[in-house]
């Protein structure tokens, strides 16, 4: 009966752990396309005359759902007429993407259109003009979020407004040749010279797209993601190991032998965990700096030793629940961390993961690794303040079991001498 009834609670406490976990974890990529609207991208006008007209006006009439996104109409002047300031807004995170129509992208279309009427004289050669529509973006900083969410709806306009406009275009063209054809060899040119600028008329506004950091390759996304998945089950396993292999000597050594050693070991296995990890992601990435390895390498060894100190602070303090409350507050992070969906894509409940370990782990990892946009330094001062605090928080209570537990150990070795006598 004793048995069935801790079968039967140990079976209703697995049960709400995995009902927890699924929740949680599903629930941050539940219905992403709801929430596009949060994922801002600037819209750029330097034409500013009939060809800006419709670029503006398909982003303005895009369709409702995952085809409309945050969009921020801005003037040229806001970057001082020049378009490579534009890049600024995605490489410090202002915007996922910036579109832009180049200048006097009217003019040159006019100009060739209306050359094609007036000429008598047939093209030699196809027409070519440079993309009058560049789009910045930059999916090393969410390679899932970009290429699903965000690039496609600016595709969509984008093939919208060239549609129409060059319903325009060949609309206009045709009056002006029925009215200038004044012989059936000058329809003839006309109309060789119509094919020559075939790709024009069809297609006046392609776009150009710039990934100004590429998240690629892929053994690089596999680092920021799986990888520190990774890190923190090898934080766990030696951590298990340690706290087992030190429960043996509790009673034997004094306690301040015992936390100094908790602290060199995590120290040291954080130390070479990292030197581990760093060196075969970069070799695999095919990096050779020696400034970016250093850097990448202390930010990871500060990463598990955060995963490591969190780990110590559950299992010592919170007895046989340690372990459930840890893989929930380990799901919680995974929920919050943008390991594929950006947190912008999610119920505004799980922006609670801004302020969780894994998010700036993740994020300070893929600006190493891809130069993508992060507060980088804001990502080593949460992961500092994280392990400073959880460091003393477990330190001290660290002291109070292991006295604890020294005592009581006393206790029941002074009862045994009392009995023998």
């Amino acid at each position: 009966k004793s048995f069935f009834k801790q079968w039967f609670f140990a079976s209703i406490e697995l049960w709400i752990l995995i009902f927890l976990i699924t929740t949680i974890y599903l629930g941050s990529g539940q219905n992403p396309s709801r929430y596009t609207g949060n994922l801002d991208v600037t819209i750029v006008n330097y034409d500013g005359d009939i060809a800006g007209n419709y670029f503006l006006n398909a982003f303005r009439q895009s369709a409702p759902g995952n085809q409309t996104l945050n969009w921020h109409y801005k003037d040229s002047s806001d970057y001082n007429n020049d378009i490579d300031e534009t890049k600024y807004d995605v490489e410090h995170g202002k915007s996922w993407a910036v579109v832009v129509l180049r200048q006097r992208t009217t003019r040159r279309i006019n100009e060739t259109v209306f050359t094609l009427i007036n000429t008598s004289r047939t093209l030699t050669s196809p027409f070519t003009i440079v993309s009058p529509i560049v789009v910045f973006y930059a999916d090393g900083r969410n390679s899932f979020t970009v290429n699903n969410y965000v690039l496609p709806p600016i595709k969509s306009a984008i093939a919208i407004a060239s549609a129409k406009y060059g319903q325009m275009l060949r609309s206009t063209l045709l009056q002006n040749l029925s009215s200038s054809s004044d012989s059936s060899s000058n329809r003839s040119v006309q109309l060789l010279n119509t094919f020559q600028i075939g790709s024009l008329l069809i297609n006046p506004l392609p776009a150009q797209y710039q990934n100004l950091h590429p998240g690629s390759p892929f053994v690089g996304q596999l680092a920021t993601t799986l990888g520190y998945i990774y890190i923190y089950l090898i934080s766990a396993m030696v951590v298990g190991g340690t706290l087992k292999f030190l429960s043996q000597y509790v009673t034997k050594v004094h306690w301040i032998d015992v936390i100094v050693f908790r602290i060199l070991n995590g120290f040291f296995q954080g130390f070479i965990i990292s030197l581990i990890y760093s060196l075969i992601v970069l070799w695999l990435f095919g990096i050779h700096s020696g400034s970016l390895f250093m850097r990448y390498w202390m930010f990871n060894w500060l990463s598990s030793m955060v995963f490591g100190i969190i780990i110590v602070l559950f299992t010592t303090n919170l007895g046989p629940f340690g372990n459930s409350i840890l893989t929930v507050f380990v799901i919680l992070m995974l929920a919050g961390s943008t390991l594929q969906l950006a947190l912008e894509l999610s119920h505004p409940f799980y922006r609670y993961g801004y302020g969780l370990p894994l998010y700036h782990i993740i994020n300070g990892g893929r600006h190493l690794l891809f130069n993508s946009y992060s507060n980088f330094r804001l990502n080593v001062g949460v992961l500092l303040a994280y392990f400073s605090t959880l460091w003393l928080l477990a330190f001290g209570t660290g002291i109070f079991w292991i006295k604890r537990q020294q005592k009581k150990a006393a206790r029941q070795s002074q009862l045994v001498k009392t009995e023998k006598q």
